[in-house]
């Protein structure tokens, strides 16, 4: 009987500290949707009424603002259930083409932002038909928002997560500006959704124990006050409002799940569930974008990755290697405009590129042509002015040595094969992955300084720049957040031949427009990251820009346009920034504080022996140039 007793006990007592999901108020929350999605619907018809009508420019500005806000209510949950239906209600305004289709048919955007510059800065009333047309579009897409949203289905778990999601949008897009660079409303509109989040969150805020509901409270207030007392769009300061307000909100709410017991998702991201911030450590996961499970890193691969990445027995003249043209000590690039061609003084087309958080990344090389780390290496080794080779080649040269032969044994069931061999190269860049500069540490409340130039450079680039609207916060590539799970954006900005400032002449290599031939992308390239930026000189695909203060100007001017350069669907806005010359130099000291190779670049001691081969064995570890 006792026995019995304690049994029931001791189920009872585990049960209570399971994760669990209380039984959330789902109805309550899609009635607040619907409610919230009509008004959003009814005040598009209200703008397109108001076009109809010939009214005043202003009222026809006053009208789309307010569309805009009322569709921020809903974003956070239309975003985390229907991405494609936010896709086309507030998607960027870009044209896009089936890459592998045949044909150039464009997909062309529709939403908010399409409308946008048709009323921004001014409005032209010769544009009447097209902006109707554009709004009809967007109503008969508003009018619908509710399919796929699980009325009875929507839990704690999908609540929560959709916050925090919404949180890291604001932070990422919505005070850089990049859904609205036009009408400059980011702020107002994160007044808006914060207060949305604030109110569905308020029923789980009253089962909390009390310390924490005042906190959470407390946290709620503050981050929506900092933005409603903000100067300006160009003179808020956004790091101040990240570190102090936003990232402690993001805190809160995750001791608040924690507290309640409520689950985090379960299906593998690229950006980790189970974070409170962006700048968390261990935010993002590498392993993520991988095409299959076999490929997980592991400490065998990358140590056996390291070794062949400095090994020139992986090249057809034994005499180079990967670190021959990504060299640790810059950041695992090698000085040069363009890299020298295999066997030659000649130049290969492009500049090389970082290797450090290359894993960050879901498309490889310039022109976007691979997707995986592992196909990377494939290409590399094979292509005739790079390595000049084959994986099978590089592996009959391996299988020469009893040590590579271990390395793979241990590294690999399957041993030494071509696939684990690109393999084991991939699991060593992923291993060059660190997201640990002084403005990560700041953000996150460690005792790391920036220097006031840094910390005004840093509130440009978030806001009046407009960098992060392309580099987006917190990797500062072009993977699109706040899930990281879309696209990786390239952009056409008309690089030049030569850095010249006027009449330039656009540079001519056409970029991901080699890859899949689509005219859309003649010029394109891959958005990359600015980690490190003050060790990967030269600057751009080309090399052009010697300097990060020569990179500054050019975008400065506008891009390729603003130096002269007639360049077709430039994605880039082409008006001046309008940045001071201290301003430019604030932006570039913030690019500079960014440098963190802290425990990436050692090489290894020495290569594996390779049994018979005195000849080979004399090779040069980290190869020739």
């Amino acid at each position: 009987m006792y026995r019995l007793l304690g049994l029931c006990f001791m189920v009872v007592s585990i049960a209570a500290f399971l994760p669990k999901d209380f039984p959330s108020d789902s109805k309550a929350v899609y009635r607040q949707f619907l409610a919230d999605k009509t008004r959003f619907h009814q005040q598009v018809q209200q703008l397109a009424a108001y076009v109809l009508a010939d009214a005043p420019a202003d009222s026809l500005r006053a009208a789309f603002v307010r569309s805009r806000q009322d569709y921020k209510r809903i974003e956070w949950l239309l975003e985390y259930y229907q991405p494609f239906l936010a896709s086309h209600v507030n998607g960027p305004p870009v044209v896009e083409v089936e890459e592998y289709e045949p044909g150039q048919t464009p997909i062309l955007p529709t939403g908010l932002q399409v409308v946008e510059p048709y009323l921004f800065p001014t409005y032209a009333p010769k544009q009447k038909a097209e902006l109707t047309r554009e709004l009809t579009v967007l109503m008969a897409y508003s009018s619908r928002l509710e399919q796929g949203i699980p009325a009875d289905l929507i839990n704690d778990t999908d609540v929560v997560e959709a916050i925090r999601q919404q949180l890291f949008r604001i932070v990422a897009l919505g005070i850089t500006g990049y859904d609205a660079p036009a009408a400059r409303t980011g702020l107002p509109e994160a007044v808006v959704s914060l207060r949305k989040l604030h109110d569905t969150f308020r029923p789980y805020a009253m089962r909390l124990t009390q310390p924490l509901g005042n906190q959470l409270e407390q946290r709620w207030a503050e981050t929506i006050q900092a933005i409603e007392q903000a100067p300006g769009f160009d003179n808020f300061d956004r790091v101040a409002f990240v570190r102090d307000k936003l990232y402690p909100l993001c805190r809160s709410l995750k001791q608040a799940r924690l507290e309640l017991g409520i689950r985090t998702i379960s299906n593998a991201r690229f950006l980790s569930p189970n974070v409170a911030t962006l700048s968390d450590s261990g935010a993002f996961r590498p392993d993520y974008l991988i095409n299959f499970g076999d490929f997980v890193s592991t400490p065998q691969k990358v140590a056996l990755g390291k070794v062949l990445f400095f090994d020139p027995l992986l090249s057809g003249n034994n005499a180079r290697s990967c670190a021959s043209c990504h060299q640790p000590e810059r950041a695992f690039t090698d000085g040069r405009p363009k890299s020298r061609a295999f066997g030659s003084r000649k130049s290969v087309i492009r500049n090389a590129p970082t290797l450090l958080n290359a894993g960050l990344q879901n498309v490889q090389f310039y022109d976007s042509r691979v997707f995986f780390l592992e196909d990377q290496a494939h290409d590399v080794l094979n292509n005739i002015h790079e390595m000049r080779t084959s994986p099978d080649s590089a592996v009959k040269k391996l299988a020469s040595s009893s040590e590579y032969k271990k390395m793979f044994s241990e590294a690999f069931s399957s041993g030494l094969t071509a696939p684990n061999l690109r393999n084991a190269l991939a699991s060593y860049i992923r291993s060059l992955t660190s997201l640990n500069a002084r403005p990560d540490q700041y953000l996150r409340g460690e005792p790391a300084a920036l220097s006031e130039d840094e910390r005004n450079g840093f509130n440009l680039f978030l806001g009046k720049a407009r960098c992060a609207t392309c580099h987006f916060f917190p990797v500062y590539n072009g993977f699109v957040p706040p899930i990281y799970d879309k696209k990786m954006d390239s952009e056409i900005i008309g690089v030049p031949r030569r850095p010249k400032k006027r009449r330039a002449r656009i540079d001519k290599d056409e970029g991901k427009f080699n890859t899949y031939q689509k005219n859309i992308h003649r010029f394109a390239f891959k958005t990359p990251t600015v980690r490190n930026a003050g060790l990967t000189g030269p600057y751009m695909h080309n090399g052009a820009y010697k300097t990060l203060d020569q990179v500054v100007d050019f975008y400065n001017r506008g891009g390729g346009i603003g130096i002269g350069i007639a360049v077709e669907g430039q994605t880039l806005a082409e008006d001046p920034l309008n940045l001071t010359l201290k301003e430019q130099k604030a932006l570039v000291a913030f690019m500079k504080s960014l440098t963190d190779t802290t425990g990436l670049t050692q090489r290894p001691s020495q290569l594996p022996a390779i049994e018979g081969n005195p000849e080979l064995n004399a090779r040069r570890l980290g190869g020739r140039y």
